[in-house]
C-alpha cells in the first residue's frame, strides 16, 4: 500500500518559454478587449460566480491525561508513558476556502487548513495537521451529483508510544488504551484520503442512487517486531473502498422507503515478523426510511446485514466468514424553535489499526442544542463509543463522553465558542488496567472571518 515514490517535473533541456504579453502585435490586444466586452453571459459566470473566503481560529485547550492512562506502568519497562500527564494545548488554524460554480452542471468547493497544535507540557505530541478538500457538484436535468475528496497529512511523530502496564497473571502486556487510543493515535504522522461519489436520479415516485467510496488510512510510524518490542504500539495500514446503488420509494410527501446494496473490500496488512491479518471482501444490503416523518421528526434509518469473506491468513479457531450487523442511521426532532434533538447509532465492522484484528465499531450519540437568539445557541451532548474485537480476540471497550458547549457570535467577523467533556472507560475484560482511563478536557477557542 505505502508508496514513497515522488514525481518531480521540471523543464526538460532546451526548454523555450512562451512569448511574453508584450511581445504580441498591439492588434491582437485589442482584438482581445473587443472579445471580452462582446462575450456572452455565461462567459462571465466564470469569473464573477466565485467566493473565497478566509478565517483564523485560535484555540486553548486544557488536556488532563495527555497519554489516556490512569495507572503507574511497571518499572521494569523502560521508556514508558505515566499516568495523568496534563499539558495545556494551544491549536492554530488558518483557513482558506474557494467555491465556484461556473455552470448549473458543474461545481468546485475546494480548502485548504493546517492546524499548528503545540502541547505546552509534552512537546513530544505537537504536531501538524493539514487538511484539504476538493469537493465537486452540479446538476445535469433532474440529476443531482457530487465528489467529495478529503485529504490530511499530519506532520507528527513518526515513534509510536510504550505502554508499560502488565497482566499480573500472564505477565504479558495489556496493551493500549480503549480502541487503541484514537486521540493519540491521531498525532503521528499519517496520510489519510477519502473521497466518495453519489448520484440521485429521481424517476416519479421512484429514485436509484449509485455511490461508491475510498478510504485509506497510511500510518508513518516505525513498525517493530512484537516479539521483540511487546510493549511498543504499532499502528497498521487499513483500506476500504466499496461500491454500491441505492433504491427509493416515496411513501409520503417528503419520505421515502429504501433498499439497497454495496460490494466492497478492506485490506490490512500484518505485522513485521508475522502473516497474520483480517483483509476482507464483504456484501452489505440495506434498507429503511429517509426523509421527513412530521414536521417535527427527519429521519435516515439504514440497517442490515453485511456478510464478510476474510480471504486471507485470519488465525487459527477464527470464523472466516460472518455476518455482522450494519447501522448508519440518525433522528432530528425538533422540539420547538429553539430546542433540537439529534440522535445518530452507527455500527460497522473494520480492521482495527493498533495490531491486525477485527473488531465492531460503535457509536450512540445524543446531541441537545438550544438556541438563545441567532447569535448564541448551547448544546449538551452524550457519547457512548464502543469497540467490540471479534474472536478470538477477546476485549470489548466502551467510551462514554458526556459534554457541554456553547457557541456565540459576535458579528460577522468574530465568533467565539467554549467546551469541556469528560470521558470514561469501562473495558469488559480481565486485568482493564491500562485500558481504563479518566480524561478531562476544557477548550476555548475563538474566530475570525475576514
Amino acid at each position: 500500500m505505502r508508496s514513497n515514490s515522488d514525481i518531480v517535473r521540471g523543464r526538460p533541456a532546451g526548454h523555450v518559454s512562451k512569448p511574453r504579453v508584450e511581445c504580441l502585435p498591439r492588434w491582437t490586444l485589442a482584438l482581445a478587449a473587443i472579445g471580452l466586452v462582446t462575450a456572452p453571459a455565461h462567459a462571465w459566470q466564470l469569473a464573477t460566480n466565485l467566493t473565497v473566503k478566509a478565517d483564523l481560529t485560535l484555540k486553548e485547550t486544557f488536556d488532563s491525561n495527555v497519554y489516556l492512562q490512569d495507572y503507574e506502568p511497571s518499572p521494569l519497562v523502560p521508556n514508558a508513558v505515566r499516568p495523568f500527564q496534563q499539558s495545556l494545548v494551544t491549536a492554530v488554524t488558518p483557513r482558506l476556502a474557494l467555491d465556484w460554480k461556473p455552470i448549473p452542471q458543474f461545481g468546485l468547493s475546494t480548502s485548504y487548513a493546517p492546524e499548528v497544535v503545540t502541547f505546552h507540557d509534552e512537546p513530544s505530541e505537537s504536531h501538524v495537521a493539514h487538511r484539504a478538500a476538493l469537493n465537486f457538484s452540479g446538476k445535469v436535468g433532474t440529476v443531482e451529483w457530487q465528489q467529495f475528496n478529503s485529504f490530511t497529512w499530519i506532520d507528527g511523530s513518526t515513534e509510536g508510544l510504550t505502554f508499560g502496564i502488565v497482566d499480573p497473571v500472564s505477565g504479558r502486556p495489556v496493551g493500549a488504551p480503549a480502541i487503541g487510543g484514537v486521540p493519540i493515535r491521531d498525532r503521528r504522522e499519517a496520510l489519510i484520503f477519502r473521497n466518495g461519489f453519489g448520484a440521485y436520479h429521481p424517476r416519479g415516485r421512484f429514485f436509484f442512487r449509485p455511490r461508491f467510496s475510498t478510504y485509506i488510512h497510511d500510518f508513518r510510524t516505525e513498525l517493530r517486531d512484537p516479539r521483540l518490542f511487546p510493549f511498543y504500539q504499532n499502528y497498521v495500514d487499513r483500506d476500504d473502498l466499496n461500491v454500491g446503488i441505492d433504491f427509493g420509494y416515496r411513501i409520503a410527501e417528503g419520505l421515502h422507503a429504501v433498499v439497497g446494496y454495496w460490494f466492497g473490500y478492506q485490506m490490512e496488512p500484518p505485522l513485521p515478523g508475522y502473516s497474520v491479518d483480517y483483509s476482507n471482501h464483504y456484501h452489505r444490503g440495506i434498507g429503511g426510511l429517509e426523509g421527513t416523518v412530521t414536521r417535527w421528526l427527519k429521519l435516515k434509518l439504514n440497517l442490515g446485514p453485511a456478510y464478510h469473506d476474510f480471504d486471507h491468513a485470519t488465525p487459527p479457531n477464527f470464523d472466516g466468514h460472518q455476518v455482522l450487523l450494519y447501522v448508519d442511521s440518525s433522528a432530528v426532532i425538533t422540539v420547538s424553535a429553539r430546542d433540537s434533538l439529534t440522535l445518530t447509532v452507527k455500527q460497522f465492522m473494520q480492521p482495527a489499526f493498533g495490531t491486525p484484528s477485527a473488531y465492531e465499531d460503535i457509536t450512540y450519540d445524543a446531541v441537545w442544542r438550544h438556541k438563545f437568539c441567532d447569535h448564541a445557541s448551547l448544546n449538551f451532548g452524550f457519547r457512548a463509543y464502543g469497540g467490540d474485537w471479534l474472536d478470538p480476540v477477546k476485549r470489548t471497550d466502551w467510551i462514554f463522553t458526556p459534554s457541554i458547549g456553547m457557541d456565540v457570535s459576535f458579528n460577522a467577523h468574530l465568533s467565539a465558542s467554549a467546551a469541556y467533556s469528560y470521558d470514561w472507560v469501562e473495558s469488559y475484560v480481565p486485568n482493564t488496567r491500562g485500558r481504563e482511563f479518566t480524561r478531562h478536557l476544557g477548550s476555548l477557542a475563538v474566530k475570525y472571518a475576514f
